[in-house]
């Protein structure tokens, strides 16, 4: 069934996003679709992250499967998740555990000099990423490791 298309906000300008000095995770710069187009997401979906993508009008929307990366929502049960790498920026994708409604959190300024600074989207997503219990999935019986936060 195909996802209508809704108008999504593009990114601000360069010069109108700033963010705070003290704030190592970069907060300023994520942002939070806790709607997601209505989308009813699989736990770590990639049939949601390709619905997503097509709705918000994203690229590449295919092979998402093969750019994914596996990530884990809570220490102990490992809810999966998905995080996303697209030309616009990267995106995770959480449902599950302590996230019991849908939501998307990205980093959608690739080309922004202030991201690159700070690593690049992906990496500024996924330190932020870490500050609300979500880390990649490591595999094996300790999935989280060692460094993820309870």
């Amino acid at each position: 069934m195909p996802i209508p298309a809704r108008a999504v906000s593009a990114p601000p300008p360069d010069e109108e996003t700033t963010p705070p000095r003290s704030d190592p995770t970069g907060s300023a710069l994520v942002t939070i679709d806790p709607i997601g187009f209505g989308l009813r997401p699989g736990a770590g979906s990639v049939a949601w992250a390709t619905q997503y993508c097509e709705a918000a009008g994203l690229s590449p929307c295919s092979d998402i499967a093969d750019r994914a990366e596996r990530l884990c929502i809570e220490r102990w049960d490992c809810h999966p998740a998905l995080l996303v790498p697209f030309r616009e920026g990267t995106a995770a994708f959480l449902s599950g555990g302590r996230f019991t409604s849908p939501v998307v959190y990205a980093v959608w300024l690739s080309e922004n000099p202030m991201v690159a600074v700070a690593g690049g989207s992906r990496h500024l997503l996924e330190s932020y990423l870490l500050t609300v219990g979500v880390c990649p999935d490591q595999g094996g019986g300790y999935p989280r490791g060692p460094e993820c936060p309870a």
